[in-house]
């Protein structure tokens, strides 16, 4: 590393403090040797800067510019359908005599449209298999170019990146910002990263548009850049871009929150507004979120980290992101280190699930470096004879279904089921089941209804169950949208259920089925995702999304009765979950929190004594009068419900890192830290008793207490059992390895749980991230008997009327009987 930054230092030292002229040819390369061959033609109309000044090639593609004392680059616009045959940048040198640009045709290039595989906040010195996936999906889908949006991260980080993931060995172009980490130690903060990736500021074209990385503006070391040098840059960049291009750019950091995305430097400035700007790519955050800005029609989109977990618990991925004349027409994200996943969820030995008299045929299946492209059924007797074949229908990223028609006689006997999907990249997946054609008979028992996440505003989790009973499928609907953190609220007969869409917001919604049938009773879209439990409270449902805004719908109907936008004006984003008591519910975070009256949606309160965190995916908790909530990297917080005022904060013993929902058992407040479990005195938050848990406290679960236990979920070992009495743990009960990951900052190898146990008799039900949903037992910490469900579970699960409610990522929605 030291050897790389001297011999560039040494290079710079070369160009003297004098502006110097520069000049040479964009040319195209066809042996890609690097020189202009005599039979090699120039390229025309190529633009060229010299990090201030931009120029445009001659017609026979030569260019000079005047220089600048602070130059130490000269880079191109590497213009659509083309790719550079060395880096689109030449680091200036004052025995050079000239600056030659080679290109090539790039064969795959479409003219109306660019794709790009988009990194963000790797911060890794590791190999793993989101690089073989990233570099595979962009191969398999034809993907034009890779972005990474900063922080790389440090020194180390950064020279990894630099051997490992660039042009060559992904096999497309590779393009990076800086971030906020990548300005380290050194003559100035982005000495290093230009030594190993160029400028800090640059722009190139693919399809129909027009590309701009811009700089970070702060970060852990001062940049020799300043903004205005980056408007001046930007202002003359443009001034030779086709004003009807569609502008995209990439930051490491989302410029505004509003709809004015205008640079300013001192007295000088550019508003992105008037240059056809409508996209702006971020990262940092380490969250998934897409929004649009008001009316103008620009799209912001971030995205959580490849290798691991976000910050709010948010999926590991990276997104794949289309580009036409109009901005953006799609975005994907692709969720890493899932491998071959194929789960046949109806039917199956565990049950058949059906649409009155049809037979429902749901299969979940994802692979990351290619999506599925066809999901074929097939059905055969007991004597192997072909009785029905069927094509599904993608519902969502994950799920296919299709429903068929069954003869009366047909029912009872046992039956083999086979299911066929087919990658983008022509291979097969394979999977056997068998099965009865026989209706699982509904529970005739009645029970309370289950109005919040974990049934109430306690967060206890305690079913009343006797015992965890058989788990077998009564039905199984899926609601068209990924489901995050949205556990099932029941009541009125009804399964109510929100879901998210943090690439278009085209799938976010709230959903009402019928809780004996799993029929669609009513859809209410969202204005962004529903990410974590909803309320329910005498007729109305309450939810609040990711932008704020809190909705009250008729529970009868889906009407909205009224609708509430927060003080949210800035990230992060809304993530939490709300709670509704006595007429009042309680959303928001930092200046964000509000309670609201249900009747009207007034503001009865809002928070003025903290701000400030990240986003949390817990849900506030509350009891006599007192309202649990908090940010993360922050504090927990105690609120007097009347008022908002705090009562009492703490931020010690890991107790900053909000992932958590707290809950209330015994008169006592149970909440995690980091790695550890802590009992605290809700009246002043003084520490009762603490266990340290070596699988760290990461996940969006809450600890479950019982007469004997206590039940806590971890990042990275499953489920632990401690003794109430004396602490000390009883057992562990460990899943399969997550499909991907959430937890903050988890990678493989993690058995991770995000969904909170729930209480039944002598067992406990709980959904995993490794795609199923376990009976254990609550003495030994033993499986008893476990279901696939395909997707991670992350959701809280619900009891009613004598049903398993799970709610899983693919955006199923299963009903279990017990």
């Amino acid at each position: 590393m030291k050897k790389i930054l001297f011999a560039f230092l040494s290079c710079c030292t070369l160009h003297t403090a004098m502006a110097q002229r520069f000049t040479g040819t964009v040319f195209l390369d066809g042996n890609a040797n690097g020189k202009q061959d005599a039979t090699e033609a120039g390229v025309a109309g190529v633009s060229v800067s010299d990090g201030l000044s931009v120029t445009t090639t001659g017609k026979d593609g030569r260019f000079q510019l005047p220089g600048h004392a602070r130059a130490r680059f000269l880079f191109i616009t590497t213009p659509s359908g083309y790719q550079t045959t060395r880096e689109f940048y030449i680091h200036t040198d004052s025995s050079r005599t000239a600056y030659d640009f080679g290109l090539q045709a790039r064969s795959k290039a479409v003219a109306g449209k660019a794709r790009f595989v988009r990194l963000a906040d790797t911060e890794t010195t590791q190999f793993n298999a989101w690089m073989t996936e990233a570099k595979e999906y962009a191969r398999n889908e034809d993907a034009d170019f890779m972005i990474h949006t900063g922080d790389i991260c440090y020194e180390k980080g950064m020279a990894f990146h630099a051997q490992h993931v660039n042009s060559r060995t992904m096999g497309l172009p590779v393009y990076y910002c800086i971030g906020n980490h990548d300005l380290v130690k050194g003559p100035y903060g982005e000495a290093l990263y230009e030594s190993l990736f160029g400028p800090v500021f640059y722009s190139f074209e693919s399809g129909p548009a027009h590309f701009i990385v811009t700089p970070m503006r702060y970060g852990d070391y001062q940049p020799s850049y300043t903004p205005e040098d980056v408007v001046k840059w930007l202002k003359n960049d443009l001034a030779h871009t086709d004003p009807a291009k569609p502008v995209i750019v990439f930051n490491h950091d989302l410029l505004t929150y509003d709809t004015l995305f205008a640079l300013r430097a001192g007295n000088d400035s550019i508003n992105l507004n008037e240059h056809n700007l409508k996209a702006w790519i971020y990262g940092h955050w380490h969250i998934n979120f897409a929004r649009t800005h008001g009316n103008t029609g620009i799209r912001s989109l971030c995205a959580a980290p490849p290798p691991d977990g976000g910050i709010d618990n948010a999926a590991s991925n990276f997104d794949v992101v289309d580009i036409d004349k109009n901005g953006i027409s799609l975005v994907q994200r692709r969720y890493t280190y899932v491998e071959n996943q194929l789960v046949l969820v109806s039917p199956t030995i565990n049950g058949t699930a059906f649409d009155q008299d049809k037979m429902v045929v749901s299969v979940n299946a994802y692979h990351t470096a290619s999506p599925v492209k066809t999901v074929r059924f097939r059905m055969f007797d007991k004597n192997g004879n072909l009785l029905k074949e069927l094509p599904l229908q993608q519902q969502t990223d994950w799920n296919w279904r299709a429903t068929a028609a069954i003869p009366v006689a047909a029912k009872n006997d046992v039956y083999t089921a086979t299911v066929e999907a087919t990658l983008g990249t022509g291979r097969m997946l394979f999977v056997r089941d068998t099965f009865r054609l026989t209706k699982t008979v509904l529970p005739a028992a009645k029970s309370a209804e289950w109005p919040e996440a974990l049934q109430n505003a306690q967060r206890t989790g305690i079913t009343g169950l006797s015992d965890a009973g058989t788990l077998s499928l009564k039905w199984t609907a899926n609601i068209g949208g990924n489901i995050w953190k949205s556990s099932p609220i029941c009541a009125e007969g009804k399964i109510f259920v929100g879901t998210i869409d943090d690439e278009g917001n085209h799938h976010c919604h709230i959903t009402a089925l019928d809780a004996n049938t799993g029929g669609l009773l009513w859809q209410f879209p969202t204005g962004n995702s529903i990410k974590h439990s909803m309320s329910y409270s005498s007729g109305v449902l309450l939810a609040t999304d990711a932008e704020g805004v809190t909705y009250a719908l008729e529970a009868a109907t889906g009407k909205l009765r009224w609708k509430h936008r927060g003080n949210q004006q800035s990230l992060p984003g809304y993530n939490s979950g709300g709670v509704a008591q006595d007429g009042v519910y309680y959303t928001g975070a930092a200046n964000n929190l509000q309670a609201l009256d249900i009747r009207n949606g007034q503001v009865k309160w809002t928070n003025r004594d903290w701000t400030g965190g990240e986003g949390t995916p817990a849900s506030m908790a509350l009891r006599n009068g007192q309202l649990i909530t908090g940010s993360n990297w922050n504090h927990l917080y105690a609120h007097d419900a009347a008022t908002g005022r705090v009562q009492w904060k703490r931020s010690d013993e890991g107790l900053r890192f909000r992932s958590g929902t707290p809950a209330f058992f015994d008169d006592k407040l149970y909440v995690h830290g980091i790695n550890k479990l802590h009992v605290l005195e809700p009246a002043t938050g003084k520490t009762i008793d603490s266990i340290p848990v070596t699988a760290e406290l990461k996940t969006m679960t809450a600890p479950l207490v019982t007469s004997q236990y206590i039940i806590t979920c971890t990042a990275s070992g499953g489920m632990m059992a401690f003794d109430k009495k004396t602490k000390a743990q009883v057992w562990q009960f460990v899943p399969g390895e997550a499909l991907f990951y959430t937890a903050p900052y988890t990678t493989p190898s993690s058995a991770t749980i995000e969904s909170t146990p729930l209480l039944a008799g002598n067992s406990l039900l709980v959904g995993a991230s490794d795609g199923f949903v376990y009976a254990v037992d609550l003495a030994s910490g033993k499986m008893l008997r476990r279901i696939a469900t395909g997707a991670p579970v992350f959701a809280d699960m619900a009891v009613y009327n004598g049903m398993l409610y799970v709610a899983d990522f693919s955006g199923n929605v299963n009903a279990y009987a017990l």
